[in-house]
């Protein structure tokens, strides 16, 4: 590694704006898939209730003020955990913010077929967290047979009658966000973000115009899987796979490359004090993103959190882009 870097400089603000709606986020959030997720994450065997109420709490001690969840997470369960945890631990009082934000999420499932599919779901989604409405809900895919304008309609109804704060999107491509931003503007309502998969081991994002367009139209942009399921934490590696579902998901090259850019991060993490973890998420936000982390344990919690206590220098930034322009599919966009 080299010498020279730049001066290591702390972050300036830990809050932004949701897009251009009036709630204020941290620059990490927290994903909770793994929330109620047996098969694929061992949620009940390898971690109980008792880790993810000691992992809110160091979120909120950390200074993360927000949790995405989602109707399909455990079939519900994650919405149900995150509420009870919300209502049952005073956080309004532990939270510097006041207030703790919470996002989920409408799937459409082929036999939801009309707007009261959509009004059911979103019913059935406050009534597990227990509230009258919620901060940011969002369409979880653009999935057909119904055309995603079909529930963005749905969408900007519920928006209007007081049952959500902020609308957003995920998983959806740049011309995709461009054309609910403008039915929801033609409505009066702002579109304040798109959830979608970006990390180190995926640059998509970069030259397939969504980071772009989502700029353009002032929508915050939300990185899900900013730790590529675990592998850019240093966990992981060709000899020291992920269990079996998620190394069916990440296996192949991302394994092998793993060794280099875990060392790398190593390095650069060295420097200001911080783990493989923390490089990953700070080299997220210094693309403007808002990462969500899942989180099992405090432990991993804290750790997130703390992602947000400095900031990459430019050198060191530009070292993670070239260690990872394999995973930049338009290797000529690169911004090296």
């Amino acid at each position: 590694m080299p010498t020279n870097y730049d001066t290591p400089t702390t972050m300036t603000s830990k809050r932004v704006k949701l897009g251009q709606s009036d709630i204020e986020v941290s620059r990490v959030g927290a994903g909770t898939w793994q929330w109620g997720g047996k098969f694929y994450w061992g949620y009940g065997r390898s971690y109980t209730d008792e880790d993810l109420a000691n992992a809110f709490s160091a979120c909120i001690s950390g200074g993360i003020n927000w949790f995405d969840t989602a109707e399909i997470y455990g079939r519900g369960r994650s919405e149900q955990i995150l509420a009870k945890l919300i209502h049952g631990s005073q956080v309004d009082e532990k939270s510097s913010s006041g207030q703790t934000i919470v996002a989920t999420k409408f799937f459409p499932y082929p036999w939801r077929w009309k707007h009261h599919s959509f009004r059911n779901a979103l019913k059935n989604s406050l009534k597990r967290l227990g509230v009258q409405s919620v901060d940011l809900y969002q369409i979880h895919f653009p999935l057909r047979p119904r055309n995603f304008k079909y529930w963005v309609d749905a969408l900007a109804d519920a928006a209007d009658d007081g049952l959500i704060k902020a609308v957003g999107v995920s998983n959806f491509t740049s011309e995709q966000t461009k054309q609910t931003h403008e039915i929801l503007s033609g409505r009066g309502i702002q579109l304040a973000s798109n959830q979608i998969g970006y990390s180190l081991l995926n640059r998509s994002p970069e030259s397939n115009g969504i980071l772009e367009a989502c700029k353009e139209l002032g929508v915050s942009v939300i990185s899900y899987g900013p730790l590529a399921e675990g592998l850019l934490t240093g966990k992981y590696g060709p000899h020291n796979p992920p269990p079996l579902p998620r190394r069916l998901r990440w296996a192949g090259r991302r394994l092998k490359v793993l060794p280099p850019l875990i060392s790398l991060m190593k390095d650069i993490g060295s420097v200001h004090q911080s783990t493989p973890s923390q490089v990953a998420l700070n080299w997220l936000i210094k693309r403007d993103t808002l990462p969500i982390p899942g989180v099992k344990s405090a432990r991993q919690a804290a750790d997130n959190a703390a992602a947000m206590n400095w900031n990459l220098t430019e050198s060191e930034f530009d070292a993670l882009n070239r260690a990872t322009i394999n995973f930049l599919p338009d290797q000529s966009l690169a911004k090296l």
